[in-house]
């Protein structure tokens, strides 16, 4: 039957069917021998179903519709046939299957639920046994009780968590969910239970964001066929926060028609789960706080990334939608779930520096330490308001249809309005107010999850890899006749190389070879200078000095002056931005950076180095005392953020930074940028 390769690989030949062969192989990292094989293992396993096979050429595959409906209704679900499941999956569901246990159990049953050997699962078990460590829980096992899980019930909860997210972040982890509930002989009411949740939703009008209300469903689901075994403690102050929110009654109501008898902690605790879910709006949260955190977040990295937001209204109010969730999630320990962190890291981690060193104040308020994959979201939300497109007018318009959350949405759209400039694209919608616009009102759809409408729908991903990116273009080209000069280009002098060379890194050629013929050189990754190769030793100086605020950005700028990277005019600009605006270029720490817009006066990216021995009182305010000038001359929004990432790992640092600004020379100041280089390789 299937395999989790072949179940993979049609899974990717139905969610993109205009992708070549050649992109299906580098997508699914196969060469040609593994390609053929899973292919076979497809075309047997659909043959036993009596279902038409994959056909093929040598650039192109078909799957035909009847499989493809197939698929979409479950009805190729391999949760009742036999299915291999990998290393990352089958630890989570060992968890899970114990986390459901109603009976002793040992190996036998985790070999049985899960298709593995015996010296697989208790393999298996021993790394699952560290896991739990790590999350305050012990694997035990007994002749009496056989595998066991011990530990508080919110440890056991929460780690439970983790796993639900991180199966359901993983092509074929749905499967595996579905086979810990049949194995327990336990009916999916996941239908049942979001019906509730949604018809609660109205009552209380409360919106939530759709990929994690799934993985919601899936927890409470798993928690109806736990409940009542071990009793659930929450900190006094959680609950006293929790109580008070507008949304304990909607979480009151959930919890009696899931469980029986719920104590007021288990009302309070799924209470922490919707706000968790929740696009944030102001009957959620009455207090003032958090608008004011959002307002000085965004203050913060407009100072350090220095491009000022355009639409700030927009981004305060969607900014203030994703806090609010992201602070109980936060205060209440509630694990979330980011399978784009590492890209996020990879593709924006310039950015993510700044966004991380900005939600300390968060950090501080919440009195809770922020994750990698919060603060990764943060990142994409900021990314999308950072990024420039010019509007032009197009005849074709296009919906997005993003569940995934705000602030995935919003990257979504940047970047595909930077691949199809001639479109016209909706503000991101929900499934339900999809349902709402009228056919006419679009030509396309691009989604992140299958919809099933009358105009061409293009399933893709919230942060797009190139080929990605390359296989959209080509998809909407060949719908819509836009001139598509890449594709067959890609295809083609690929099979040229391969004849003739021998290739190293198959996937990273194709990506370079299509940056190429885009035109579309990444320039935040390939270009971005560093630290050391701005702050040069020349634009590096100190003034023993006693500077009025106005004469201490004029001499910080004046290396770049005389240098021809900006023009006096733009050291008056910068003056003048502070008179204007107020005090925005002190960053903290008493480090400015002053800074005007590129049309100002900007020839060339530059930065300039000042330190004051006395310092200096910008705008004359004691509040605003400063010794270290750091001038900044940008050409765009993106060029400078690593170079100002890299100084903001600086200022997280007391000692780093009380270091630096210690130095006398411009020598002590390159060995420490040079240090940190090292150390953070």
């Amino acid at each position: 039957m299937f395999d989790h390769k072949s179940m993979q690989l049609l899974m990717m030949m139905v969610d993109y069917p205009k992708l070549s062969i050649p992109e299906l192989k580098l997508q699914m990292n196969l060469s040609s021998r593994q390609f053929a094989y899973n292919l076979d293992k497809l075309n047997e396993g659909l043959k036993q179903m009596n279902l038409p096979l994959i056909k093929t050429d040598q650039i192109r595959f078909e799957v035909s519709e009847e499989v493809v409906d197939y698929w979409k209704t479950e009805e190729l679900a391999p949760s009742k046939q036999q299915f291999v499941f990998q290393e990352n999956e089958r630890i989570p569901l060992i968890y899970l299957f114990t986390y459901l246990r109603n009976q002793a159990i040992g190996t036998i049953h985790f070999q049985s639920a899960l298709q593995m050997s015996r010296n697989t699962a208790l393999a298996d078990v021993k790394k699952l046994r560290e896991q739990c460590r790590k999350n305050g829980i012990d694997l035990a096992y007994n002749r009496s009780k056989g595998f066991h899980l011990e530990g508080s019930e919110w440890h056991k909860r929460r780690f439970a968590s983790i796993c639900i997210g991180s199966l359901l972040a993983l092509p074929m982890g749905w499967i595996g969910l579905k086979r810990v509930l049949e194995s327990w002989n336990f009916k999916d009411k996941r239908t049942d239970i979001r019906k509730e949740i949604e018809r609660l939703s109205t009552i209380y009008r409360v919106e939530f964001v759709g990929s994690r209300l799934d993985q919601l469903v899936y927890e409470l689901l798993f928690l109806q066929y736990r409940y009542g075994r071990k009793t659930l403690y929450l900190p006094e102050k959680q609950m006293e926060l929790i109580i008070k929110q507008p949304l304990y009654e909607m979480g009151t109501e959930l919890s009696l028609l899931l469980f029986d008898h719920p104590s007021e902690t288990e009302k309070v605790f799924l209470t922490v789960q919707l706000l968790s879910v929740a696009q944030g709006t102001t009957h959620i949260l009455p207090e003032k706080e958090l608008r004011e955190f959002t307002q000085s977040i965004i203050l913060d990295v407009e100072r350090l990334i220095l491009v000022p937001f355009l639409d700030k209204e927009t981004l305060e109010e969607t900014l203030y939608k994703h806090l609010v969730p992201a602070y109980f999630r936060i205060v209440c320990g509630v694990p979330l779930a980011n399978p784009l962190i590492k890209t996020i890291i990879e593709e924006h981690g310039d950015l993510f520096e700044i966004v991380k060193y900005v939600l300390r104040q968060l950090e501080q308020f919440a009195q809770e330490p922020i994750s990698e994959e919060e603060a990764g979201y943060f990142t994409i939300l900021f990314g999308g308001h950072v990024r420039k497109y010019s509007k032009k007018v197009s005849e074709l318009k296009a919906v997005i249809v993003c569940p995934n959350g705000i602030s995935s949405s919003l990257m979504l759209r940047t970047q595909l309005r930077e691949l199809f400039p001639q479109i016209e694209f909706t503000k991101p919608l929900s499934l339900q107010d999809m349902k709402r616009v009228p056919a006419d009102r679009y030509d396309m759809v691009f989604s992140t999850v299958y919809l099933n409408v009358n105009k061409p729908v293009y399933l893709t991903k919230p942060l797009l890899t190139q080929l990605e990116k390359n296989y959209l273009l080509s998809a909407v080209a060949s719908d819509f006749s836009f001139p598509d000069k890449n594709r067959l280009k890609v295809d083609n002098l690929m099979a040229i190389v391969k004849k003739h060379a021998t290739i190293k890194n198959e996937k990273k050629l194709f990506e370079d070879i299509t940056h190429e013929l885009l035109g579309r050189q990444n320039e935040e990754r390939r270009e971005s200078p560093l630290l050391s190769e701005l702050l040069t030793p020349d634009k590096i100086h100190f003034t023993e000095k006693e500077l009025s605020w106005q004469e201490a950005i004029t001499l910080s700028a004046k290396p770049l002056v005389e240098q021809g990277y900006i023009t006096p005019e733009y050291t008056e600009a910068m003056i003048k931005r502070v008179t204007e605006l107020g005090a925005f270029i002190h960053i903290g720490k008493g480090i400015a950076i002053p800074h005007a817009r590129p049309e100002d006066g900007v020839q060339k990216l530059g930065m300039s180095f000042l330190k004051v021995r006395k310092p200096v009182l910008l705008l004359d305010d004691e509040k605003h005392s400063i010794d270290l000038f750091i001038c900044l001359a940008a050409i765009d929004n993106t060029l400078h953020l690593k170079a100002l990432s890299e100084l903001t790992s600086f200022l997280v640092d007391d000692k780093t930074l009380k270091q630096f600004k210690q130095a006398n020379t411009a020598e002590d100041i390159i060995k420490m940028m040079k240090k940190k280089g090292e150390d953070e390789k």
